[in-house]
């Protein structure tokens, strides 16, 4: 079997379901997809690593069937990492220009954005991301690539996002026990909003609201750029926990009843819906059978709940031009008929569901808004070919180590596998 050539492989770690997907970009740029793997996700809570060697063995399911698929063998992988860990913060960077009559070049924008991403960080805690938002030359012009441009001095606002260093750590070595080296590590939300999002929602406004099963994360855009990420630590398991006391049955069978019969909003369910058949938790494993209603009134109660969180979230951080422009929203739980609607009125915004975009290739199984993950870290990766030391704004930092594992490294250093965004993009 081939080696993946010129391809990149990108693995979605998910609470639920881990997927990987090999690809690579035509000369159009166009996102073709080589290959595809999911497999059910165990060993994973909440978007942490719970138990390795489970964990380790999804991930290898997933790689064997991605592997099976694409014809080719997979080396390394970028690893797409949630949790309510996840934290973010904006911070300014500055420096003096050299000389009046020089343009602004590449290496001044490498000298700001050091600058801006020079913050103390808690000893728990790893750098994951430096997004520099925009630019601004000698105080008044605002630009978001001041290249060319004259000045004495540059400013920078950076979006920085963090993450647990033993979470990372953890995932980095479960990927590594299933057999491949981690080449890159990306924060979910980022790499998924920044695939949900066009350009003029990022103008306008936007939030992203990841609904996935062990987290609700929510990522900000605001006059162009990306300004908050953050993660809630309830997500789509809650609400099959719910189903599954309320309706009598196991978990798993609450899950497929959410996917299958789920409505968010029961005034919506249809009133010939048929009745739900249950195996519940009876000795002789007989069949009862459960109202649709009752079904959309218990995901009504725990999304509800979740809104209300969100809510409160977008206050404290401040977000209400994100919201007024729009809700995206991406993961299992977009799935979940009529939760547009339910997201609309209660935070009084347009709604939409995520999609991946345009895909070529094998891309039947990543057309829903739960494959934004595994999409998202995918176009991560096939745009960081360019070293971050050209300092060039929408060229992706990636920087290896000569040989041997990456995961001391990775762990150690992780500030040099950070993506610099390109607010414009």
């Amino acid at each position: 079997m081939p080696p993946t050539s010129n391809a990149s492989v990108a693995i979605d770690l998910g609470t639920s379901v881990i997927t990987t997907v090999v690809g690579e970009r035509d000369e159009l740029g166009q996102l073709h997809i080589l290959g595809v793997g999911q497999a059910p996700s165990s060993g994973i809570e909440a978007g942490q690593i719970s138990h390795v060697s489970r964990a380790a063995d999804s991930i290898r399911a997933s790689l064997d069937q991605a592997e099976a698929s694409s014809g080719r063998q997979i080396l390394s992988v970028g690893i797409a990492v949630s949790g309510a860990h996840l934290q973010s913060m904006n911070n300014r960077g500055a420096v003096a220009l050299p000389s009046l009559g020089e343009p602004i070049r590449d290496a001044d924008l490498v000298r700001a954005i050091d600058s801006g991403r020079a913050v103390t960080i808690n000893q728990v805690s790893s750098l994951v991301h430096a997004i520099p938002r925009y630019y601004v030359v000698d105080s008044e012009r605002r630009s978001f690539d001041p290249r060319g441009q004259h000045g004495q001095r540059l400013d920078v606002s950076m979006h920085l996002v963090t993450a647990s260093h033993s979470a990372i750590q953890n995932a980095a070595h479960c990927v590594q026990n299933a057999g491949v080296d981690v080449e890159l590590i990306a924060a979910k939300p980022v790499v998924a909003a920044e695939r949900a999002v066009r350009s003029d929602e990022k103008e306008f406004g936007a939030l992203v609201v990841g609904l996935d099963a062990g987290t609700t994360t929510l990522t900000a855009f605001e006059d162009g750029a990306i300004s908050h990420t953050s993660a809630l630590p309830i997500g789509t398991s809650h609400i099959a926990r719910d189903l599954s006391v309320g309706l009598h049955c196991a978990n798993d069978e609450a899950l497929s009843v959410m996917r299958s019969h789920g409505w968010a909003i029961p005034q919506l369910v249809p009133n010939d819906e048929a009745a739900i058949q249950l195996r519940g938790f009876s000795a002789n494993g007989g069949l009862h059978s459960a109202d649709p209603s009752l079904v959309a009134e218990i995901i009504n109660a725990r999304s509800s709940e979740v809104i209300s969180m969100i809510a409160n979230r977008i206050t404290e951080s401040q977000l209400q031009q994100a919201v007024a422009g729009g809700i995206i929203l991406t993961g299992g739980g977009a799935s979940l008929r009529g939760i547009d609607l339910l997201f609309s009125k209660a935070l009084e915004s347009p709604t939409r569901i995520g999609e991946p975009g345009d895909l070529f290739g094998l891309a039947d199984k990543l057309r829903h808004p739960d494959a934004l993950g595994a999409v998202g870290m995918l176009d991560w990766m096939l745009d960081s070919g360019d070293a971050i030391s050209t300092g060039q704004p929408g060229t992706l930092g990636r920087h290896k180590e000569p040989g041997g594992s990456l995961l001391v490294p990775l762990v150690s250093g992780l500030s040099r596998f950070v993506r610099v965004f390109n607010p414009n993009s």
